[in-house]
This record gives structure tokens, C-alpha cells and sequence, in this order.
């Protein structure tokens, strides 16, 4: 999988807790299988970007000094913001700091994830728990709910940080700080971005899996890849745990990563033979729902009261989903959610 185009959309269905049936969804991008999408998307992205190109050199054109003050002013906001961090307590500096801190946990998780999807999407794998833990179906309608539901946070974000940095202006011409103009840059950069990706992987799971129907025909297509080579459909190889990021090859000694090793795909079983037909050419689907045995046995576990009655000295779900796949940030993601639903509500399943 080394070198291929990031433009795959990895979304993992991660439990919350050790006693409610929760669950959350972590995204990242992956490299892309497929030759063929892999194409299409260079060729998609390389038109968006000229656009951007164009739109540069216009406002180069027009206002020279915009880019030198856009990132002169992204430099000041992190030296001002670190410095603000350092200040001693009870300080106007480092208060402003903690303010800062207070309006980030109020930021919808959901966005954070959003953002980790990639900006041109050629194709999605949805893994989640197997070990009949959780159907195609379910897992579907999580994905699409945190697509839809985090998208319409971000552009209510989008909306108020749009004005919010107009009117926040003239706080440039009096002695007072100027975090809250960048701190609604900040958000609304981040917002825009959060939408713009939620929405091209809808464009995607919209395309790939239309209903619940076509999400279980997928799921039972896998299940029959992932059989015993006798083919007589009498058992189904136990999935292999997948190997942790920055793990070591057993066979030479040294580093891996989950950018050159099979352990990098959703599924072990889709580095067998036959699992080729699920990731490249016109048989590989655009939405694959990977049921991942390693994930439901950590679903099971955190789900279903299988665990030390000494909770503290046990791993979270969440760190164990971070190591099985090395996917970076899934622990960070589940405080946000906790943290979120602590002041807001739920928002997870």
C-alpha cells in the first residue's frame, strides 16, 4: 500500500463504555487500492486545485500584501497562543488561555472527525465490530448520521464564526487582545473544512450504499471472500489480529508501519487471496463494511461486562481500537466525546 494516493476514507465504528452500548466514529484516509479511483481522484483533486490556483494568483493580483499578513498572522496566533499557555496562573494571559480551552470543549466532536476524512474521496471501508457484535445496517446508519449530523454542526459554526470575525475586527485598533479574531478564523477555517469533507464522502456513501439492503449484500460478499480455500462455505478462518503501529516484523526485526505492511487494510483477511476482488478494479465496491472479528472481541469485552472489576488498571476501548489499528487519535476523540456529552448531551449511539 506504499505511495498510493491517501484518498480512501477509513471509518471506524469504536465502542465507548464498559456499560452502555455506545459508539462513536473515528475517520482517517488510507491509501486508495484501486488504480482506477486512485485516477479519478488525482484527476478531481487536480481541478480543485487549479481552481484554487486561480483564485490565489487573483488575490495576489489584487491584495499582495494578503498572503504575507494571513500567515504572519497564523505564526503570531501559535507564538501567542503557546506564550499564553506558559503564563503563571491567575494571569490576564493565561486566562485568556483557559477561555480558549472552555470554547474548544464545546467544539462537536463529530467535527474533529470530519476533518480527518480526506478532502477528495475516492472510496470508504467502514469497519466495525464482527462476531454478529453489530450489522452492516447499524454500522451504516452511524456513519451516515455522523456525516449528516456533524455536517450540519459545522455549518451552524460556519454561520456564526462568519460574522463573529467581521465584527471582531476593530478589536485591531484598541489595546485589547486580539484571540478572539483568531480564534473565529480558527473555527470557521475549521468548520468549512469539517462540511466540505463530510460532504464529499456522502457523495460517495450515497453512491456506494444506497440502503440498508445493499450494506448487508456487501457484508455477506466479504464473509464469502474470507472462507476457508476448501470454498465449501463450512467455516470462516478466524481473523488474525491486526499488528499495532510501529510494531516489529518478527521476520527481519525491524519497524513497520501501517503504510507498508497488509496489516495497514481494514481486515487482515483482505490481504488473502480472493480479497484482492474487494479493493481493486470494477469488482471492488466504492463503500466496503469490513466486519472485523479483532474489533468485535473489543466490543464484546468493553460491552459486555467482560472486564476487571478494577476498571483503572485495564486499557479503554478506545486506546485498544488505537493500538489494534494504529489509528492515531481514537483515544483523544473518545475524551472529546465524553467531555461534550458531559456538557451537551449525547451525541454518540
Amino acid at each position: 500500500m506504499a505511495g498510493r494516493a491517501m484518498t480512501r476514507a477509513r471509518v471506524l465504528v469504536v465502542p465507548r463504555a464498559s456499560t452502555t452500548t455506545t459508539w462513536f466514529a473515528h475517520a482517517g484516509a488510507v491509501g486508495e487500492p484501486s488504480d482506477a479511483r486512485e485516477s479519478d481522484a488525482a484527476r478531481r483533486a487536480s481541478a480543485r486545485g487549479a481552481t484554487t490556483r486561480a483564485v490565489t494568483r487573483a488575490v495576489d493580483a489584487t491584495m499582495p500584501f494578503a498572503r504575507r499578513w494571513a500567515l504572519g498572522a497564523m505564526r503570531y496566533a501559535e507564538e501567542t497562543w503557546r506564550a499564553m499557555g506558559a503564563a503563571g496562573r491567575g494571569t490576564a494571559r493565561r486566562r485568556i488561555y483557559e477561555a480558549g480551552n472552555y470554547a474548544m470543549e464545546r467544539i462537536d466532536p463529530r467535527e474533529h472527525a470530519l476533518r480527518a476524512l480526506p478532502s477528495v474521496t475516492s472510496s470508504i471501508e467502514i469497519v466495525y465490530p464482527g462476531g454478529g457484535t453489530m450489522k452492516a445496517s447499524e454500522a451504516l446508519g452511524l456513519v451516515r448520521a455522523t456525516l449528516r449530523d456533524g455536517r450540519a454542526s459545522a455549518r451552524n459554526a460556519m454561520r456564526l464564526y462568519s460574522l463573529g470575525v467581521p465584527l471582531s475586527m476593530p478589536m485591531f485598533l484598541t489595546p485589547l487582545s486580539n484571540f478572539p479574531l483568531y480564534y473565529f478564523i480558527y473555527r470557521l477555517w475549521g468548520a468549512s473544512e469539517a462540511s466540505a469533507n463530510a460532504t464529499e464522502a456522502l457523495r460517495v456513501l450515497d453512491a456506494g450504499a444506497a440502503d440498508d439492503a445493499r450494506a448487508n449484500e456487501t457484508e455477506a460478499r466479504f464473509f464469502r471472500i474470507s472462507r476457508g480455500d476448501d470454498g465449501d462455505g463450512s467455516t470462516v478462518d478466524e481473523c488474525k489480529r491486526l499488528r499495532p503501529i510501529n510494531s516489529l516484523n518478527s521476520d527481519t526485526g525491524g519497524e513497520v508501519s501501517t503504510t507498508d505492511e497488509p496489516h495497514a487494510l481494514a481486515c487482515c483477511r483482505l490481504a488473502r487471496p480472493g480479497g484482492e476482488t474487494l479493493l481493486r478494479g470494477d469488482a471492488a465496491p466504492e463503500v466496503l463494511f469490513v466486519p472485523c472479528d479483532a474489533l468485535g472481541t473489543i466490543a464484546a469485552r468493553y460491552h459486555g461486562g467482560d472486564i476487571d472489576a478494577d476498571a483503572s488498571t485495564s486499557p479503554c476501548a478506545a486506546a485498544a481500537v488505537e493500538r489494534l489499528f494504529g489509528a492515531a487519535g481514537v483515544v483523544e476523540l473518545s475524551r472529546k466525546h465524553r467531555r461534550y456529552e458531559e456538557i451537551y448531551g449525547a451525541t454518540a449511539r
